[in-house]
Order: structure tokens, then C-alpha cells, then sequence
């Protein structure tokens, strides 16, 4: 088995037990329900649902596999980087070389962003010449 696919599955089993764990602590958090805002809530459980469906573009880049269409892709990937930059700009304050959690958490996910983006628009002949972005 080739070490870049090892790499792959192991980083896609990773985030999304990961993913899946942020969220069922997001779910079962009775504090937050009680005390926090419930839209706010609803917007990480969206969002975090949405997270651990675009890990399944990892799936389709390591296995070549088609998931979905691409036009849902598209959408996922540019979702996602404005969400990056959300937390970026308004999260962190323009300081996040500073903060040592920001950085450390956008390095984790830089493969994730690498390969939804591989798998979105690199992988043409998957898609057909219909969807050639």
C-alpha cells in the first residue's frame, strides 16, 4: 500500500472521529443550551454536520471515487474558506500568528483544505468534461 494513502485514510479516520466528537459535545452540552445563545449553537451544529460531510471528499480524492456532484463541492470548499476566514478576521482579531491555538489548528486542517480543493477542482476526469471549472 502506497504511504500517501496510509497517510490519507489515517488523517480522514482522524478528523472525522474528531469532527464527530466536537459535535456530540456541541449536542449534549446542557450548559450551553441553558446559558448561551441558541442560534449560535445551531450554527456550530450545522456547520460541524457540514464539516463531517466534506471529510468525505477525502474518501473521494484517495479512492478516486465520486460523492455527491461537484457543484455541492464547490459549494462545501467555498463554504468552508469563508469560514476559515471568518475566524480568522473576527475570532482572533487579525492576531492569529500570535495565537498559537489558531495556528496549530489551521496546520492540522491544511490537509483537509488540500484535499477538498484537489478533489473539487484537480479531478476532472472524474467529474466528466461537463464540470471542467
Amino acid at each position: 500500500m502506497n504511504k500517501t494513502i496510509v497517510f490519507w485514510e489515517l488523517y480522514f479516520w482522524v478528523m472525522l472521529t474528531c469532527f464527530i466528537c466536537i459535535l456530540g459535545f456541541t449536542v449534549l452540552n446542557e450548559d450551553a443550551v441553558l446559558v448561551g445563545n441558541i442560534y449560535s449553537k445551531m450554527y456550530d451544529i450545522l456547520f460541524l454536520m457540514i464539516i463531517i460531510i466534506s471529510l468525505f471528499g477525502i474518501r473521494g480524492y484517495i479512492n478516486k471515487k465520486k460523492y455527491f456532484f461537484k457543484e455541492l463541492w464547490i459549494f462545501f470548499f467555498f463554504l468552508i474558506l469563508v469560514d476559515a476566514t471568518n475566524y480568522l478576521f473576527f475570532e482572533y482579531n487579525y492576531i492569529f500568528l500570535k495565537n498559537v491555538n489558531y495556528l496549530a489548528f489551521s496546520v492540522i486542517l491544511f490537509p483537509w483544505y488540500f484535499a477538498l480543493y484537489k478533489y473539487t477542482f484537480k479531478m476532472n476526469e472524474l467529474w466528466g468534461s461537463f464540470h471542467n471549472y
